[in-house]
């Protein structure tokens, strides 16, 4: 099969963000198949330019590790409207790129990945221009996120346009893909046939991430080698990470036991208010630093003792949750310190290896107790790697979306057959 995805924040693992699609593509490839990646140039999480592009140039193809990326040519931002500008750039310069493509080859199948729905319907238009069927990844539930999170009142004509929208690209969907298990629910109460629905996940690259543990970097080195005990977070710094509770947790453990580091790797909307509560705290155990591309996570996490998450209460977590570094944590046998609530974890909180508090104090005597404690490490180690590849490997999640679209494929093969 030839498969496209647009996916407007795809990256590589040599840049700093997630990288779901390399590692779908990776596992799709190596199974015989052609994927091209359409992402925008400008990476949204490093908030720089990533490719030289010539005079008058919109696009730039790359294979890397045989995957193909057209690199779409988008104006940088540092604020909403500017974002805006740079998502109607990847829109209308992915949609000239897919054109010019189209007249060299054509794809079997194509996905269109939200977060934003201009993405996806770009996967919609083409798709209906080629006669293949399209698959709708919705990664995050827009505009649902936003009024889940008090952003947007359901009312707000922006919600209603949203709503409507997402509705337009469920029912025009071949498939729609969702991250979150129970989201499955949230689109068949949409008045969608659940059968069109996929459970897919984030997941690891396991062999990748393995090779990657060992490539050591001085960089990283630097960062964490000072440190005796370390508690790692990495990931952004946004209102939905919310991370306030760890700079409190790292307050009441400071003088109780100052052997222990909490390192903060990543960027976001409220790392600067952060950084001024941990200076107005006058922590010495918290190290902020900035993000580091994919593939040097598996070396840093392998340097660490324990993994952070932090949750806040919220009705979205109703439908799940799919964190990418939730698998990276579990990939390289970290146990998770958990901070959140039994009502919004669910059944995660019982899995080895995973600990939760409901509150700074708790947390900081979970993470006192743990990070000492050699022969629990050591099981939950074993048990959290062993269930990452039982449940969230790329090469099992590629196999169980490759059967649908194989199946697809035939049925839109046959159906041509039978118009001739």
């Amino acid at each position: 099969m030839n498969i496209w995805i647009f996916n407007h924040y795809a990256t590589a693992p040599s840049q700093v963000g997630g990288t779901r699609h390399y590692d779908l593509a990776s596992q799709l490839v190596q199974r015989g198949h052609r994927v091209t990646i359409f992402a925008s140039s400008f990476n949204h999480f490093s908030r720089q330019e990533t490719q030289d592009f010539a005079g008058g140039t919109y696009f730039k193809e790359e294979n890397l590790d045989n995957i193909n990326y057209l690199w779409i040519k988008t104006s940088p931002y540092d604020n909403t409207l500017k974002r805006l500008r740079n998502i109607l750039d990847y829109t209308f310069n992915a949609y000239r790129a897919a054109r010019n493509k189209l007249t060299r080859e054509k794809p079997d199948i194509i996905i269109g990945s939200s977060v934003h729905p201009l993405a996806a319907y770009l996967g919609y238009a083409l798709a209906k221009k080629a006669e293949k069927p399209f698959y709708f990844e919705e990664r995050d539930l827009w505009p649902q996120t936003f009024v889940d999170f008090g952003k947007l009142s359901k009312r707000n004509p922006v919600a209603v346009v949203l709503y409507a929208w997402e509705k337009f690209l469920y029912k025009k969907a071949t498939r729609i893909i969702v991250l979150f298990q129970k989201a499955t629910g949230y689109v068949a109460s949409r008045g969608i046939n659940p059968e069109k629905i996929i459970f897919l996940p984030n997941g690891v690259n396991l062999q990748a991430f393995r090779q990657n543990e060992k490539k050591q970097d001085q960089a990283v080195e630097q960062l964490m080698q000072p440190y005796k005990y370390k508690v790692v977070y990495t990931g952004s710094h946004g209102i939905a990470n919310h991370l306030e509770p760890l700079l409190e947790t790292a307050h009441l453990l400071q003088h109780q036991n100052p052997d222990i580091q909490f390192i903060l790797v990543g960027d976001g909307p409220k790392k600067n208010e952060l950084q001024q509560k941990a200076a107005a705290y006058q922590l010495t155990n918290l190290t902020f630093a900035d993000p580091v591309p994919k593939e040097k996570i598996p070396f840093l996490l392998s340097l660490a003792d324990l993994s952070f998450i932090s949750m806040q209460k919220s009705p979205l977590y109703k439908w799940g949750f799919s964190m990418n570094k939730i698998y990276d944590y579990m990939a390289a046998g970290l146990p998770i310190m958990l901070y959140s609530s039994s009502e919004v974890v669910g059944d995660f909180q019982d899995i080895c290896g995973v600990e939760l508090a409901e509150s700074p104090q708790e947390l900081a005597a979970k993470i006192n107790t743990v990070i000492f404690d050699v022969n629990y490490k050591q099981q939950a180690s074993q048990f959290l790697k062993a269930y990452v590849e039982e449940h969230f490997s790329w090469e099992k999640l590629a196999l169980k979306l490759e059967k649908y679209m194989l199946s697809d494929c035939k049925q839109e093969l046959s159906h041509a057959e039978k118009n001739i």
